[in-house]
């Protein structure tokens, strides 16, 4: 039970997750509602719906707007930009290094 507890807790404190779990509920009650009531498609509808679903332009867009509000892409990209920017780093001090030893004159012991 203790799964329950913190998903509870966590609806009470996220204004987020409890706004989306509202709007959820709304869709399931106007769902439920329309189990009542039969309505027949007028003629052509379900021909223009697929027809519109098919548009590969729509569809494009569709996808990069989820893919632009999912937070997991960017998690991903901003680890993937600081594993850029570190890798980037470790390069430049090693062509350096690399610069300064061939720059160096070698120093020899007077003697």
């Amino acid at each position: 039970m203790r799964e329950r507890e913190d998903y509870e807790v966590h609806l009470a404190t996220c204004s987020e997750c409890a706004g989306e779990l509202a709007r959820y509920r709304e869709v399931i009650s106007a769902a439920g509602s329309l189990l009542n009531e039969v309505i027949e498609p007028s003629p052509g509808f379900v021909a223009r719906v697929v027809a519109t679903a098919e548009q590969p332009g729509l569809r494009w867009r569709a996808d990069l707007r989820r893919y632009a509000h999912d937070r997991r892409i960017h998690v991903a990209a901003a680890s993937l930009g600081g594993a850029v920017v570190g890798a980037g780093a470790i390069a430049l001090l090693w062509w350096r290094l690399a610069h300064r030893a061939v720059s160096e004159p070698t120093r020899v012991a007077a003697g």
